[in-house]
């Protein structure tokens, strides 16, 4: 919430720098734009890093790694029934249905990079 603030307040003084005429505004607000592209970027590796960290995906060894990801990622805890009926296993909730809870969990996690 508090880098959504910051971009507002950054947002807020372009438009008043634009309306006093500023002539280097534009090259100003390049500069801007790719200092907070760089720290999305770098908002959003990280929070990958740490969800693919938490859920054993991470394609990197350890001695590979550059940098630690940080905290680990708290894993949705689903309770899966399994049941046997006239000789047919099944689960409740399906598969899909698991596989689309924790997609959701990841769209939640990486959208607070993504929809600023």
């Amino acid at each position: 919430q508090s880098f959504c603030d910051a971009v507002e307040n950054v947002q807020k003084v372009v438009d008043e720098l634009s309306m006093a005429g500023y002539s280097d505004l534009s090259m100003w607000v390049d500069k801007v734009n790719s200092r907070v592209g760089a720290v999305l970027g770098s908002r959003l590796e990280q929070a990958l890093c740490m969800w693919s960290e938490a859920y054993g995906l991470s394609t990197l060894s350890n001695s590979k790694k550059t940098k630690k990801c940080g905290n680990p990622v708290k894993i949705p805890k689903i309770s899966v029934e399994i049941l046997l009926r006239n000789q047919e296993i099944s689960a409740q909730p399906s598969v899909p249905a698991t596989r689309s809870l924790f997609l959701d969990e990841l769209h939640a996690y990486i959208g607070i990079v993504c929809t600023l």
